[in-house]
């Protein structure tokens, strides 16, 4: 008896001491360069998006345009083009990026320099491609495999096939691997599966981590994703590998592709 009335009391406890508070948030102009880019072994032309923080919560951020990036391989620079005019996203000409070689970012905008460098690892084969029923679909099934960090992108697309009854029949799907043990990670909030039908197409990419990518990742999830369950890590700033007044990353990674259709 007496252990059920503590039970109670604590539970009151917990009850009572809960309390709405609605506290405004401020923001301010931080002055910061918001750096998206990825580098790869795939011979393309890479982007890389200049930005300004959001100042409010689904804010379309506000691009960075008329900067000078360039990126160097020790032998090459490469100048980038802003493509469209004002978009803030940089276009490399067509390159591949390749292992064991140090990439660096240079980004001049208002008489200002902001600096990154990475260079890519290799990356392990795919491991199959992994999914199960659920009522009247499919959803994907995740385990980790290999040895070395990684992260997999699932483009899903069923646009031409008769199951696509809607406006948007595709999505994306990605799945990180970082060979890490995070509490926070493992009691995470439960996400809604992303379902989809026969005859969908899934094209699969697999990227490479160096260390500082996967310190860079680690610690967005950890923000983002991770943060909301049973165990949260305190509030930090994202690594980054970018010089002083700018934010974000600038990687280089090594890719592996493959597409499935489901049937």
């Amino acid at each position: 008896m007496r252990a059920q009335s503590v039970i109670a009391f604590f539970m009151y406890m917990l009850i009572a001491c809960e309390e709405s508070a609605d506290l405004p948030l401020s923001s301010y102009d931080t002055n910061l360069v918001v750096v998206e880019g990825i580098l790869t072994n795939e011979s393309i032309n890479h982007r890389i998006k200049l930005t300004r923080p959001y100042k409010t919560q689904n804010e379309t951020p506000e691009p960075i345009s008329g900067a000078v990036v360039t990126i160097g391989d020790g032998t090459t620079i490469y100048t980038l083009t802003e493509l469209p005019a004002g978009s803030g996203e940089y276009y490399t000409p067509t390159l591949r990026a390749v292992t064991e070689r140090i990439y660096s970012l240079s980004i001049q905008y208002n008489e200002k320099e902001y600096t990154a460098a990475d260079s890519a690892v290799p990356v392990e084969t795919l491991p199959a491609l992994h999914y199960e029923q659920k009522d009247d679909a499919y959803i994907l099934t995740f385990s980790p495999s290999g040895r070395d960090a990684n992260f997999i992108d699932h483009i899903l697309t069923w646009e031409n096939t008769s199951a696509c009854t809607a406006a948007n029949c595709a999505g994306k799907v990605v799945y990180y691997d970082l060979k890490t043990v995070d509490v926070n990670d493992i009691y995470k909030p439960d996400k809604t599966d992303f379902t989809f039908p026969l005859n969908t197409a899934i094209v699969r990419r697999k990227y490479s981590l160096s260390p500082a990518y996967k310190a860079f990742l680690r610690s967005l999830l950890s923000e983002t994703e991770w943060r909301g369950g049973v165990f949260d890590v305190q509030r930090d700033n994202v690594s980054t590998n970018l010089s002083e007044g700018a934010i974000g990353f600038f990687a280089v990674s090594t890719v592996v592709s493959d597409t499935t259709i489901i049937q």
